[in-house]
C-alpha cells in the first residue's frame, strides 16, 4: 500500500537548487502525490491534469510521426521555468524548476527519482 506521507517526503528530496515542485500522477491526470516548495494558488490537481494531457498528446503524436513505440522523457522550457516528465511504472513523474536550473541537472534528478521509485511502485498492483 502506498503511504502518501512517505511518497511526499521522497518527492520533496529533489526540490533543491531551483527545483520548485514535483508531481506523481496517473496517465489520466489523477494526482497521486506532490510536493511544492512555495504554496501556489493553483490547485495541484489542475497542474497534473494539464501535464497529463501534454504527455498523452506527445505520446500519441510521437507514435505516428516519429515512428517511436514509447515516449521516454519530455523536457519543456517556458518563459518562467522548465518541466521534465518521465514515466515510472504506470505513473508520470513531473518535476518543475526555474530557468536557472540546467537541463542536465534537471534530467539527472528526474532519472534518479525514477530509479528510486521504480521498485516500490512496481509492488503496487493497482497502478
Amino acid at each position: 500500500m502506498l503511504k502518501p506521507r512517505v511518497l511526499t517526503e521522497v518527492l520533496a528530496q529533489v526540490t533543491t537548487d531551483g527545483v520548485e515542485s514535483c508531481f506523481l500522477f496517473k496517465n489520466n491526470g489523477t494526482l497521486m502525490a506532490h510536493y511544492c516548495l512555495n504554496c501556489s494558488p493553483t490547485d495541484p490537481r489542475v497542474g497534473a491534469a494539464i501535464v497529463s494531457n501534454i504527455w498523452s498528446l506527445y505520446y500519441k503524436n510521437g507514435r505516428g510521426s516519429l515512428d517511436e513505440d514509447r515516449l521516454q522523457m519530455l523536457v519543456m522550457e517556458f518563459h518562467g521555468g522548465k518541466v521534465v516528465m518521465k514515466l515510472v511504472n504506470n505513473l508520470i513523474l513531473c518535476i518543475c524548476a526555474t530557468t536557472s536550473v540546467e537541463n542536465g541537472m534537471l534530467i539527472k534528478k528526474c532519472e534518479a527519482l525514477v530509479e528510486y521509485l521504480q521498485e516500490p511502485l512496481s509492488k503496487v498492483p493497482t497502478l
